[in-house]
């Protein structure tokens, strides 16, 4: 099946609200209709996803200059999002120390939470009627906060990280909150049980996804690969990225390590026949499943070497049986890195952020190929199109 029919590439909308790189992007809860995305310029945005007063498919892509909300309350960067199942509040982090609770209504701050040493990197709801929210933050804890409660200080501290803690995934029918270091390691707290596991991926974990299941755990590492983790015992299930086989690199990085030498580099932008290959070496970078966890896609960085003002990052995606790229998709010239994705399972449609390196950014929405001759229409669940011609 051609790449373009199984994963979106028809970009549908732009949005260029931001003065700064986008950090963190998010649907709101089903179905999806608006787009919550965070900032370096130190704000939140909301808005929709589809291009106002759209009812075809355009011959270029709309853009979107002005959100519907703007939520500016923080003094640093905006560096991770969640949004209740509700839609009513929404919670944000950055380099203030805090974690900040929102209305989305009103556009002001319920609660903030002060009690990190350092800036926080990750945030995600939880809990009976997403009562409680999961902080990670640069001082090595993990942090949890009662949104019920009048209390300022967290329910429970978590410090079992070495080094920053730079993404967190709950699953809640297993009643687990899966962090990600840059100590390398991925930590499985089991709430019911009071235990976690910890599973040694060997190099900094920039993203945590699990699988709806709750079997599997996506990691994205600076080493250029990301892995698909068995929950049950740890192993390995599949590498994407990185450039060949995996089973191959991780051999030959063991004997490299064996015979006490450096390993091996992440893998290249390019091959010499000029074949794009992911990359992920020095930023963070989100990644996620989509289409009913049969797909990978993650964003991608520019290789450090290449100054050229053409250059190009990409969204890459991958089916998750067969490990091969069935995607890759440009995000325009001079775009340096797609530092953050997201998935909208009831619209079939994902959205990445990324950053011009400089001072601005697109956030782009992405909907399977659609033929010109039709017209689209979002009924608030699904996408929905209809030959206009007839």
């Amino acid at each position: 099946m051609p790449p373009t029919q199984k994963f979106p590439t028809y970009r549908l909308h732009t949005l260029k609200t931001h003065n700064g790189p986008v950090n963190a992007i998010c649907f709101s809860s089903s179905p999806g209709t608006y787009l919550l995305t965070g900032s370096s310029d130190r704000s939140v945005h909301l808005c929709r996803a589809l291009p106002p007063s759209s009812t075809t498919v355009p011959a270029t892509t709309p853009i979107t200059t002005t959100p519907i909300q703007k939520y500016a309350k923080h003094g640093y960067s905006v560096l991770d999002l969640a949004v209740t199942a509700d839609n009513a509040r929404f919670a944000s982090v950055g380099g203030d120390k805090q974690v900040f609770l929102w209305d989305v209504e009103t556009g002001t701050t319920v609660r903030r939470w002060s009690g990190h040493d350092a800036r926080v990197e990750a945030v995600e709801f939880g809990g009976e009627a997403d009562s409680i929210v999961a902080s990670g933050s640069a001082d090595t804890t993990l942090k949890l906060w009662d949104t019920r409660s009048l209390t300022s200080k967290p329910i429970q501290t978590l410090s079992e990280a070495r080094d920053t803690i730079s993404s967190l995934s709950i699953h809640m029918p297993t009643a687990s909150i899966i962090s990600g270091s840059y100590d390398g390691r991925i930590r499985s707290y089991d709430l019911r049980m009071g235990m976690v596991n910890v599973d040694v991926m060997g190099h900094e974990v920039t993203s945590v996804s699990c699988s709806d299941d709750g079997n599997a755990v996506l990691a994205s590492c600076l080493d250029g690969w990301i892995r698909m983790v068995d929950r049950a015992d740890g192993s390995v299930l599949k590498g994407f990225g990185g450039g060949g086989s995996y089973a191959a690199a991780a051999a030959a990085a063991a004997a490299a390590a064996t015979a006490g030498q450096a390993e091996g580099g992440s893998a290249t932008a390019a091959t010499r026949d000029g074949t794009l290959r992911y990359v992920n070496s020095s930023l963070r970078i989100r990644s996620a499943f989509a289409k009913g966890d049969s797909v990978v896609f993650s964003g991608g960085e520019t290789d450090e070497s290449e100054n050229d003002v053409n250059v190009e990052s990409h969204v890459f995606a991958w089916d998750v049986l067969t490990g091969d790229v069935i995607a890759r998709v440009s995000a325009g010239k001079g775009v340096k890195a797609v530092s953050c994705v997201t998935w909208n399972e009831k619209g079939g449609c994902w959205a990445g952020g990324c950053s011009d390196g400089e001072f601005s950014l697109l956030i782009f929405l992405y909907l399977g190929k659609l033929c010109l001759h039709k017209e689209v229409l979002f009924d608030g669940v699904h996408f929905l199109t209809f030959d206009a011609t007839k």
